[in-house]
């Protein structure tokens, strides 16, 4: 190397140094070796992930729910990718759902009963994450689920005292059937009328489980109730005639007066108006009419002539009753079950239009038809869970500003007596029958199996609130604080917790409680 090229020396020595770098041909063989290794690599990667439906990193193999899928990765594999929540919904959603069975959004609906909040947060969990898959054909994608997927949101640590008071309980909340009822004077009825010592037949009597053993029917006058009230000797009182034409509210001078009677079955067939079709069903020989006043004999549930007067009543109250006069009771329901108004508003007005389809005037019959359009169309958006509904549209507010309050009295008595063989267990304000709530509002966001805790408890070992055994066979009128429709009979956590702990049965987060509410979702998939 000439000296110009030097760039000096190195040590003690001298040892003289290179211009340049010089890199050892062993090492560079190395280099390109591996480059050329890892670029055979990815292209051979790419190509099965192309073609051979990603076998080479499969990292187990799928569960019996997904095994038509075992050969087909790319159906929910992206390369580089996470598996997203919506490939999941591209099988498991209807396509027109705005809101989605299984998404978050109806789980934020769910545990709350407020649709308003059913929108998407930033950095939810997939649905992989807690749904993990390439376990094993015999892998349960809901038994994996961990208690650590549910602490990620809601922060609680288990079972255990880290887990709240049931709300009900916690806070005192009333869950009001809106029936006037003694749950002790029943019992005492029942076992004598079965000549029975065993205080759960009488529960069995009214409460009758669902097929599957987990729960309870609704209860209903029919199924509970029937074989003792009303039967065919029940009657009404002795109610005095409203003369016809003459209206149960008539002005005079800066007032009104009242003329308050009941329309006989005469007069309603007479006059025929919409939804009166009961009163060509019904049987003049119920109804023994002298001297101006009338008895009706063989009162039914629900009877058409009763609620027919009480409804006329209501309107000498209520004017512009609006839709609440399409109800058959009250307007009293929690927000989940606002549907219920709606659905029971609907029935009425088809019930109205059904009794003009004898018509055969071609007016009547296309204002029928288009009736029917806009009714089909109301029941379809009232149906939709994601239909904001309002009771308040159900609500008697605006009085007759003409009335007193001794007229308003005076008609809240008459109503009373009109509704005589209904008030030993309903209550009737403002001419108005309080709506009953068949179903519990507690506890509604979890689950339990009355079937599989039967074997292990009788009912009363849990249901203590009402206390039967102080009281069943005594001849004193039981304290109605002490028994009533209001009185939540349900245990607090502490009653579970003396069987659901760590080591005795389960107390998983899902052993109670679903993250995915709609649970008969399989069979509405198809549009």
């Amino acid at each position: 190397m000439t000296e110009e090229r030097s760039r000096g020396s190195f040590g003690d020595a001298g040892l003289r140094t290179a211009a340049r770098y010089i890199y050892p041909r062993s090492r560079n063989r190395v280099v390109w070796l591996g480059v050329g290794l890892g670029a055979l690599a990815w292209i051979i990667l790419a190509l099965n992930l192309g073609f051979g439906a990603g076998s080479l990193v499969a990292n187990g193999t799928l569960s019996s729910a997904h095994a038509v899928l075992d050969t087909r990765c790319v159906e929910c594999h992206t390369p580089f990718e996470g598996v997203g929540a919506p490939t999941c919904s591209a099988c498991h959603e209807r396509f027109d759902d705005p809101i989605g069975a299984y998404t978050f959004n109806a789980h934020y609906v769910y545990a709350s009963g407020d649709r308003t909040r059913a929108f998407g947060r930033e950095n939810e969990t997939t649905c992989a994450a807690c749904h993990q898959e390439h376990r094993g054909r015999q892998a349960d994608l809901l038994a994996t689920v961990s208690d650590a997927a549910c602490a990620s949101c809601h922060e609680i640590d288990g079972f255990g005292d880290d887990h709240p008071e049931f709300a009900f309980a916690a806070e005192a909340i009333p869950d009001d059937a809106g029936l006037s009822f003694s749950h002790i004077r029943h019992v005492d009825l029942v076992l004598d009328d079965r000549d029975s010592e065993n205080v759960e037949v009488a529960c069995l009597a009214c409460h009758e489980p669902t097929a599957d053993a987990r729960a309870f029917q609704p209860i209903r006058f029919d199924n509970a109730c029937g074989d003792c009230h009303l039967t065919a000797g029940d009657e009404s009182a002795e109610l005095p005639v409203q003369p016809r034409r003459r209206p149960l509210v008539r002005p005079a001078g800066d007032g009104v007066v009242l003329a308050l009677g009941v329309e006989t079955l005469e007069t309603v067939r007479l006059r025929m108006g919409p939804g009166e079709q009961w009163a060509d069903r019904m049987s003049a020989a119920h109804f023994d009419v002298d001297d101006g006043l009338v008895v009706k004999t063989g009162i039914v549930h629900a009877d058409p002539w009763v609620l027919h007067n009480l409804r006329r009543l209501r309107r000498a109250i209520y004017p512009s009753g609006g839709l609440a006069d399409l109800l058959v009771a009250s307007a009293d329901v929690a927000p989940s079950d606002e549907q219920e108004l709606y659905d029971e508003a609907l029935t009425t007005l088809r019930t109205y239009a059904d009794g003009l389809r004898g018509r055969d005037e071609d007016w009547v019959q296309a204002a029928l038809f288009e009736f029917d359009q806009i009714a089909g169309a109301l029941e379809r958006r009232v149906s939709d869970p994601n239909t904001t509904l309002n009771d308040t549209r159900f609500r008697l507010n605006a009085r007759d500003p003409r009335l007193t309050d001794a007229q308003l009295e005076e008609i809240d008595r008459f109503a009373a007596e009109v509704a005589q063989p209904c008030i030993a267990c309903h209550t009737v304000e403002r001419a108005t029958i309080r709506r009953v709530r068949q179903q519990q509002q507690v506890l509604r966001r979890a689950r339990f199996d009355h079937g599989a805790h039967v074997i292990q408890r009788g009912c009363l070992d849990c249901h203590t609130r009402i206390p039967f055994s102080d009281h069943l066979g005594a001849d004193e009128t039981i304290d109605p604080i002490l028994d009533n429709a209001a009185i939540q009979n349900v245990p607090a956590i502490a009653t579970c917790r003396q069987c659901h702990l760590p080591d005795v049965a389960a107390d998983r987060c899902i052993t109670c409680h679903e993250f995915h509410p709609d649970r008969d979702v399989h069979s509405r998939l198809l549009p």
